[in-house]
């Protein structure tokens, strides 16, 4: 990856599951240099649209055409509304690539898509994550439309320190910050 790429990181607010929505939030980072902005989009709680808002999210962002991949905290959003990699990569043309510090656990994963009413024959089709070694540990990744290593590229070039891109670990720290606002809006302001 080219220093100074364009990246866009996305993560999810925070929410409970008695909200119908919560948002996305996008943060594009140039490099590990600076944030050129910031988007948000609402998305449905358990819903099916996670694929649809992630590229709508993309659109929105000023000049999409210079963000060279996309780097999202795993593959569900708001609970179980779940991205098609695939779909998004070809949508996008670019790389989209999902992160996580843990490995998932496919199983455990399986059984909540099938509880929820989330289940899709796409997921069986999905590759083992693919372990990604850091400085300070390791992340997993699931990705399209690039080949594995330039997948790796693409996180070790926008970790700073830990496991999680500096992009999504942004994207993360605004959608939590959101619930107490939420709630201070909720009531009123009192």
């Amino acid at each position: 990856m080219k220093d100074g790429a364009r990246v866009l990181g996305v993560d999810d607010a925070s929410f409970s599951f008695e909200d119908n929505k919560t948002f996305l939030t996008g943060v594009v980072y140039r490099g590990t240099e600076f944030i050129e902005d910031i988007k948000t989009i609402p998305i449905k709680v358990d819903g099916e649209n996670a694929t649809e808002k992630l590229v709508e999210l993309h659109d929105k962002c000023n000049n999409p055409e210079q963000i060279k991949a996309l780097l999202v905290d795993g593959i569900s959003f708001a609970g179980f509304n779940i991205i098609d990699l695939e779909k998004a990569s070809e949508e996008l043309g670019k790389p989209v690539i999902a992160v996580t510090k843990n490995r998932p656990d496919r199983e455990d994963f399986r059984d909540t898509m099938e509880r929820t009413g989330n289940y899709d024959e796409k997921f069986e089709e999905l590759e083992e994550p693919t372990e990604v070694d850091l400085k300070d540990g390791k992340a997993f990744i699931q990705f399209s439309g690039c080949k594995e290593e330039e997948a790796k590229d693409f996180v070790e070039a926008s970790v700073m320190h830990g496991q999680v891109p500096e992009p999504v670990r942004v994207a993360d720290l605004i959608g939590s910050g959101t619930r107490p606002l939420r709630e201070l809006i909720d009531s009123g302001f009192d």
